[in-house]
């Protein structure tokens, strides 16, 4: 199945309503970081133009109602640190696609699977709690749109490619894997040794994603 991706002109209508959904967004990270007294909050407001940008655009090939389905493409948070930045967007789309449902009655716009699998902004408020939203990305419940777990810097690098190897050998390489990481994050070995074998291996299908934010714990060498 061919895969088209929507020109520039095409998009620029839509960019007023990506920047008040960027709003929103960082606006949902900042209040449920203050609620939660927790922090790094720099990693996640910074990425949040990139990923409003990659889920609206067309150029990430996924389903807000099913992020797992098959042959979607997969999203590897590789600064599993930043999930509040992947909350609270999907916070503001699921709110969007509740009002939807609720005004139109109209089942396209329900989330599959439910209240189980539909990440709201009063999910926000259980951040970091027992039975709330985990603070590393886990791939369960209503945050399926992590294709796989990860944590420290550069844990699911050497799985996205690796997820971007499999599909190529499975004849499915028009499935993209798409990786996402600051570079602060970039100080751990793997990120590197990722890059390079994936360039060797020919992996077209592994799209790694840099946040060059400059705001790094550790000052620049």
């Amino acid at each position: 199945m061919a895969r088209t991706t929507p020109d520039f002109e095409s998009l620029k209508s839509a960019f007023p309503y990506w920047e008040k959904a960027g709003d929103m967004t960082d606006q949902c990270i900042d209040l449920m970081l203050n609620f939660r007294q927790s922090g790094h909050p720099g990693g996640s407001r910074s990425k949040v133009q990139q990923m409003i940008s990659l889920t609206l655009s067309g150029a990430m090939r996924w389903d807000i109602r099913r992020p797992d389905k098959g042959l979607s493409d997969r999203f590897v948070l590789v600064a599993g640190h930043c999930t509040p930045l992947i909350y609270s967007m999907l916070a503001v789309y699921h709110e969007a696609m509740r009002r939807m449902h609720k005004k139109t009655g109209d089942d396209k716009y329900a989330i599959y699977g439910g209240a189980e699998r539909t990440l709201t902004w009063e999910d926000l408020l259980t951040f970091r709690n027992r039975g709330g939203i985990a603070g590393h990305a886990e791939s369960e419940g209503k945050s399926m749109i992590f294709a796989t777990n990860t944590g420290p810097s550069g844990h699911g690098a050497p799985t996205a490619a690796g997820m971007a190897l499999a599909l190529k050998h499975a004849g499915a390489d028009e499935v993209r894997v798409f990786a996402m990481e600051g570079e602060g994050g970039h100080t751990a070995g793997c990120h590197h040794e990722t890059k390079h074998t994936s360039w060797g291996l020919g992996l077209g299908n592994f799209n790694y994603l840099l946040d060059w934010n400059d705001n790094g714990i550790d000052p620049r060498p």
